[in-house]
């Protein structure tokens, strides 16, 4: 992984969060299984949440972020996210083709794991699906090439 172990500043965020009031939305799955992500990220309030939810888990369709609690986060190990560091890693064992070019992104001023690991979590971001747990230790699967 790139550059050394560092400590998530209070203004991180996570794009790995739950749909709740307060969090954002910040992508769709598309059918190949990425996430497409909004030009503008989008709040989240108690009548999305429900609306979202009539459906079915919202996760299974949306990607969103929040506040990263980083120590106080269950993935949090050794001063780092380690959901990025796992699907990084994921994605170099199965070979997974990564965007190319730098994506959009609503958050990468804030992003924990573009402050972490750089473009390459940005190159990364958009396989990773947080409703199937399947890969790099129970964290994340990367979505199969189209």
């Amino acid at each position: 992984m790139s550059g050394a172990s560092r400590q998530a500043p209070r203004n991180r965020t996570c794009p790995n969060a739950k749909c709740k009031p307060g969090a954002i939305l910040l992508g769709f799955k598309t059918p190949d299984g990425r996430i497409m992500h909004l030009r503008t990220a989008m709040a989240v309030d108690t009548a999305f949440v429900a609306a979202a939810r009539e459906i079915g888990p919202p996760e299974r369709r949306m990607r969103f972020a929040a506040y990263c609690a980083d120590q106080g986060c269950q993935q949090w190990e050794n001063g780092r996210c380690a959901v990025i560091d796992d699907l990084l890693d994921a994605t170099k064992e199965d070979s997974t083709p990564m965007a190319e070019i730098l994506p959009h992104c609503p958050i990468r001023d804030t992003c924990q794991w573009y402050a972490q690991c750089g473009a390459s979590a940005c190159m990364a971001c958009e396989l990773f699906v947080p409703e199937k747990q399947e890969l790099a230790g129970g964290r994340c699967k990367v979505a199969a090439p189209a």
